[in-house]
């Protein structure tokens, strides 16, 4: 499989055409892992599957064929949706394939549609459950808010939990 130049990438900002060279690029050799060497994308979420996920730390699943349906049906049965912070149900849904919330995804830590020549940078990239992908979306920030949130929930089940004198 032929790498793609990141010279290439440079000056291409359409999302769309972003989207379409990651689609493109799911099984081509295009990450370079300070580990294994170069490794496709779907490596790259494979070698994480069944570990917790950096921000929700639910486990993370990987696999089409175990985890995924095309029947809105059996996405309720299976229960392959979430809910938001503001309560709405959502679906993990991609076409006519309806994926587990906690299915991995690969969230690019910078948009790879603004910076499309870090879009297969090793130090760019983080698995994550898709639930946690969806909420971030182009927020930079989600990482801080998320730790923060984190923090307030330690400091109030603390004190919760041992009362000032």
């Amino acid at each position: 499989m032929t790498e793609i130049p990141k010279r290439s990438l440079e000056t291409l900002y359409d999302s769309r055409e972003i989207q379409d060279i990651w689609n493109y690029s799911q099984n081509m050799y295009t990450i370079n892992d300070p580990e294994k060497g170069m490794i496709t994308p779907n490596q790259y979420r494979a070698t994480r599957a069944f570990k917790p996920c950096p921000f929700c730390g639910k486990k993370m699943v990987h696999g089409q064929d175990t985890y995924t349906t095309p029947s809105q049906e059996a996405a309720i049965r299976l229960k392959y949706y979430y809910f938001d912070k503001s309560g709405m149900k959502k679906f993990a849904r991609i076409g006519n394939l309806y994926y587990h919330p906690h299915y991995i995804t690969i969230d690019h830590k910078i948009n790879k549609a603004r910076c499309p020549e870090k879009m297969f940078d090793y130090d760019n990239l983080q698995a994550i459950c898709w639930r946690c992908n969806q909420e971030k979306g182009d927020d930079n920030s989600f990482e801080i808010n998320h730790t923060q949130e984190y923090i307030n929930s330690l400091a109030d089940e603390a004190l919760a939990k041992y009362p000032s004198l």
